[in-house]
C-alpha cells in the first residue's frame, strides 16, 4: 500500500478505535436495577476492578458508580476495549433515605449495592 496511503489509514482505524472505547466506556457498566423489598437493588458488572478503586455516592436521586484502574499491555496492542474508567450516574424514582446505611458488596465481579428508599414499602397481597 502507499506510504502516506497506509498511514492514513491505520490512523484512521486509531482514532475510530479510541472513540469505540468511549463510547464503551459511557455505557459500560452493565447494570440491572430492581426493588426488593423497600430497597433498591442495584448490580453493576465491574470485572478487573479491584475493591479499593470503586467509589459509591449518593445524591437526592442518584447513585453514582465510579472506577478507575490501571491497565499495563504486555507486548504490541493491537487492540484495547477495556475502559481504565467507569462513570455511571443511576437516577432513581424517589428520594434517597440518607439517614439509613447503604449496603454494598463486591465479589466475583459484580458490585452489589442496596439503597433504602424513603417512604417505599412493599405491600403483601393476600
Amino acid at each position: 500500500m502507499y506510504g502516506p496511503l497506509k498511514y492514513y489509514t491505520e490512523e484512521f482505524v486509531k482514532n475510530l478505535g479510541d472513540r469505540a472505547k468511549e463510547v464503551l466506556s459511557y455505557m459500560y457498566p452493565a447494570v440491572t436495577m430492581s426493588e426488593e423489598s423497600g430497597e433498591i437493588l442495584i448490580e453493576a458488572d465491574l470485572p478487573g476492578f479491584d475493591k479499593k478503586d470503586i467509589k459509591v455516592r449518593l445524591e437526592n436521586n442518584a447513585v453514582i458508580i465510579s472506577a478507575t484502574r490501571k491497565i499495563d499491555p504486555k507486548g504490541n496492542v493491537m487492540m484495547n476495549q477495556r475502559p481504565e474508567k467507569v462513570y455511571k450516574r443511576l437516577r432513581v424514582p424517589f428520594e434517597i433515605d440518607q439517614s439509613v446505611d447503604v449496603n454494598a458488596k463486591y465479589a466475583n465481579g459484580v458490585l452489589t449495592v442496596r439503597v433504602p428508599a424513603k417512604g417505599m414499602k412493599s405491600v403483601k397481597i393476600d
